[in-house]
């Protein structure tokens, strides 16, 4: 256990340190086209797995689409059109209308002075043959766009437009805008604000425009690396104030607060009443994406100007007014698919999520959090990684990479928090590749020797077990009570002389390869080749109390299957004197382990035991019996039926020794291999 927990101490501290430093790397180079690009995709695919979000029923779009454009005219449309338009979504009960489109420059069909012109020569006719011509001067000099929307403005009071802040180089004096859609309550903050966009020029609506609307925002988009607009700038630095978003302006005007009560906190976020917005310190909000184009209720322009939207469609709505006809170049990519959104649909979407206050973000303590959380993950990955075998490791390691993403995807669904994805997972696998390198090179390489070392002499199971569990494996020499088996042909010199060395090689190899099957399928390990003998021995190197009787089992079946080898090869090579075999088997203490020198060693055993065990196997020649065991093994499997053989002085030993066989020392029909220890 203390050797295990070292070693797992080890793991951790080596993935906590990987990934930490791919982290830090990564962060350091967070702002990267690679690494923001497949953090905001992973962003987006959390997003689509979140599914579709049914957006509230405050907002309507009404779009100039291709169907608009066949039935009215070509774009732009006069604003004759658009005061019409808002006329009658007054007249339905609109709360706000929002006018996502720049009136930026006059509209004069007819220059100022002809207007003029005609209306000085419309009042100087006289007479009624000179009506019609008199009323249609009045119709020239009565047509002005800007004065026709202007009027519709004051008369709806709920219209806001748009203005468009540039990076333009500022003109001498810089363009004015209204001092009325400044911000001009503020709050006290603890964070610096950060602008990265700072405009240098500024598109408002003109000012007869202006002057009637109830107020305007600006629509300037700013872009992320991959060209996704996520984040809406709510608030922007013009000229020593601070303008508000169309789309924040627009939500304070449903919400019926005044300018003057919606408060500024630079860097933190705005408050909308009782309702504060978060954003972060460049006044970005991240947009809370409902669904893809068409997720928001939407009707043509031309089915507004033909009277075929409901009443109750617009009433007490907010209605944004926009394009998205082919060739209006005002749509932009979504999280939800390769169909662009309408630029007017993209303002819906963040008039929704100002509405619904369900903002997304990343709050900055996230930021300390996740580099702690990944190492933390990836110490604790490490340390269990080192307590399993190397494919569960695998799996071990991979589960942390799971736990990250489900709980990215959270965090997104639970509190509406972007938390990073890309980063921790470079991080956890580096933390996993870094323990996977080390067993395979360190841990694992003592696995390797073993399964070199004994995978000719073991069973492929026993050889997992010491590769899986090495510590059992004590290397250099330990003495312990262990029984030893020889095996030999009997006749082999008269067999060697009067075969082919072709054929004799044949012989001798087909015959250990089923005896070394048996031997290894009852837990034995063979120790050796000895010209034709076979040295074997059990309880080493893993432990098997049963050893005795083990050694016994696979002696009796490797007589039965010489027998039946014999009549093989005397089928295959004619004149083969049938094979008899003689095997002596003995228990007893031995000392086992690494045995040579320090050139070239062998996994091997010594002893009194061994050598007694040779002498019995030569014994068996001398008595004419297949099979001897000396009396300590008789001792350690007593349910044999053992008979005795005699009481010999074996060479080398002081005293005698009994030595026995198996009933009349015919083996009986092989049964099966004993079960294991």
């Amino acid at each position: 256990m203390t050797v295990g927990r070292l070693k797992g101490r080890r793991e951790a501290l080596l993935a906590a340190v990987a990934a930490v430093a791919v982290v830090m790397l990564l962060t350091a180079l967070g702002d990267s086209a690679v690494v923001r690009g497949l953090e905001t995709a992973s962003f987006d695919l959390r997003l689509r797995l979140r599914g579709v979000q049914a957006p509230g029923p405050e907002v309507v779009l009404v779009l100039v689409d291709d169907r608009s454009l066949a039935a009215l005219g070509r774009w732009p449309f006069s604003r004759h059109l658009f005061a019409r338009a808002l006329d009658r979504l007054a007249r339905d009960g609109a709360r706000v209308v929002v006018f996502d489109l720049l009136f930026s420059e006059p509209e004069q069909p007819v220059p100022a002075p002809l207007r003029e012109a005609a209306g000085l020569t419309a009042a100087a006719l006289a007479g009624p043959d000179q009506e019609r011509l008199r009323q249609a001067l009045a119709r020239v000099a009565a047509d002005d766009p800007d004065a026709d929307l202007a009027s519709a403005l004051r008369r709806a009071g709920t219209g806001l437009l748009a203005a468009a802040l540039t990076f333009a180089p500022a003109p001498d004096p810089p363009v004015a805008l209204p001092a009325d859609g400044a911000f001009t309550r503020f709050e006290p903050s603890l964070t610096d604000a950060v602008f990265p966009l700072q405009p240098r020029s500024a598109l408002p609506p003109i000012d007869r425009l202006a002057g009637a609307a109830a107020g305007f925002g600006h629509v300037t988009i700013a872009f992320d690396g991959d060209g996704s607009p996520r984040y809406e700038h709510l608030v922007l630095p013009y000229d020593a104030d601070y303008y508000p978003s169309l789309s924040l302006r627009a939500a304070a005007r449903f919400l019926g607060l005044p300018w003057t009560e919606v408060g500024l906190r630079l860097g933190e976020g705005v408050r909308l009443g009782q309702r504060f917005i978060p954003t972060d310190r460049s006044m970005r909000l991240l947009i809370n994406y409902r669904g893809p184009r068409g997720t928001f209720p939407t009707w043509s322009f031309a089915d507004l100007m033909a009277g075929a939207v409901p009443s109750a469609a617009v009433r007490d709505r907010l209605v944004l007014v926009g394009a998205a006809a082919t060739g209006i170049n005002d749509t932009f990519r979504s999280p939800f698919g390769s169909v662009p959104l309408p630029g007017v649909e993209r303002m819906a979407n963040v008039i929704d999520t100002l509405l619904r206050g369900d903002v997304l973000g990343r709050p900055a303590l996230l930021t300390l959090i996740e580099p702690v959380a990944v190492a933390v993950l990836a110490g604790l990955t490490g340390l269990v990684m080192a307590l399993v075998p190397t494919w569960a490791a695998v799996l071990v390691g991979t589960l942390p990479l799971a736990l990250w993403a489900a709980a990215a995807q959270a965090a997104l669904l639970l509190e509406g928090w972007w938390l990073d994805l890309v980063t921790p997972l470079a991080g956890l696998s580096a933390a996993l590749v870094a323990v996977l390198l080390y067993r395979y090179a360190v841990v694992d390489r003592t696995g390797r020797r073993v399964r070199t070392a004994f995978r000719h002499y073991l069973a492929p199971e026993l050889v997992a077990q010491i590769a899986a569990h090495p510590e059992r494996l004590q290397l250099g020499g330990e003495t312990r009570p262990m029984t030893v088996l020889f095996c030999d042909i009997r006749g082999f010199t008269a067999l060697s002389e009067s075969l082919s060395p072709q054929v004799l090689v044949a012989v001798v190899n087909r015959f250990f390869t089923p005896m070394t099957d048996i031997i290894q399928r009852h837990h034995g390990t063979v120790d050796k080749y000895i010209g034709d003998c076979i040295m074997a021995f059990w309880n080493a190197p893993l432990p098997d109390p049963d050893h005795a009787r083990h050694a016994c089992a696979a002696a009796l079946e490797m007589l039965a299957e010489v027998d039946r080898l014999s009549v093989r090869l005397c089928a295959e090579f004619p004149g083969l004197p049938p094979l008899k075999v003689g095997i002596g088997v003995n228990s007893g203490p031995c000392c086992v382990g690494n045995l040579g020198s320090n050139q070239r060693f062998d996994y091997s055993v010594a002893g009194r035991t061994v050598n007694h065990a040779s002498r019995i196997e030569a014994l068996s020649k001398t008595y004419h019996l297949p099979f001897l065991a000396g009396e300590e093994t008789r001792a350690l499997a007593p349910d044999y039926p053992w008979r005795l053989v005699d009481q010999v002085v074996l060479r080398g030993q002081v005293g005698t020794s009994r030595i026995y066989t198996v009933g009349d020392g015919a083996p009986p029909a092989p049964g099966e291999a004993c079960p294991g220890p």
